[in-house]
């Protein structure tokens, strides 16, 4: 009878559930460059071909298991600040924090495998800004002009050098510094 037990076989959200624990157990023992699908399974206790199955790379079964454990990345994360200042601040220290929650070793690794992910997890900090930029113009903030992808990518492209090409996690000081002097200004003029 405990033989059955052990034996018996997940499915479902169990079996989900358990591989991206084991994914992420693997990528907070190894890092990204150590982590390998193998591991993963031998940890999981199951087969690469079950992993396979769901994530057919494994940029994607590390993006999963980064979704599973922590808070949801979607336009709705980012507070209503009630300005739009405030609205980027908030999502420039939310995204900051993420990558350090996550950790440089797993998010540059992600970032040299974009080619293996799905285009909606490259999509999530352009709606997340669209979606601050739109709030700000029914708060009549700002004009209801098209803003062009290059300014509504800027804050973002800006924080993500830092992160990635200096290895510098900015201050607030500096957050606010690419808000004030370059975000604010952009997205109003564009928006006129």
């Amino acid at each position: 009878m405990a033989d059955e037990a052990v034996r018996r076989r997940r499915r479902g959200t169990e079996l989900e559930r358990a591989l991206l624990d084991a994914a992420w157990d693997e990528l907070q023992s190894v890092g990204y460059a150590g982590f390998t699908v193998d591991a993963v399974a031998q940890r999981a206790g199951t087969s690469r071909p079950v992993l396979y199955r769901r994530w057919p790379s494994r940029a994607q079964l590390v993006l999963a298991a980064v979704r599973a454990h922590l808070p949801d990345a979607s336009p709705d994360a980012i507070p209503d600040t009630g300005s739009l200042r405030g609205d980027l601040l908030a999502a420039l220290r939310w995204w900051r924090d993420r990558y350090e929650r996550v950790g440089p070793s797993i998010m540059n690794g992600l970032a040299g495998e974009l080619d293996h992910l799905p285009t909606e997890a490259l999509e999530i900090v352009p709606e997340m800004l669209t979606t601050i930029i739109e709030r700000a113009a029914r708060r009549g903030e700002i004009g209801t002009g098209a803003v062009p992808a290059h300014v509504v990518d800027a804050p973002a492209a800006l924080l993500r050098h830092d992160l990635v090409v200096r290895h510098h996690q900015p201050t607030d000081e500096e957050l606010t510094a690419i808000v004030d002097d370059i975000a604010v200004p952009a997205i109003e003029r564009a928006a006129r």
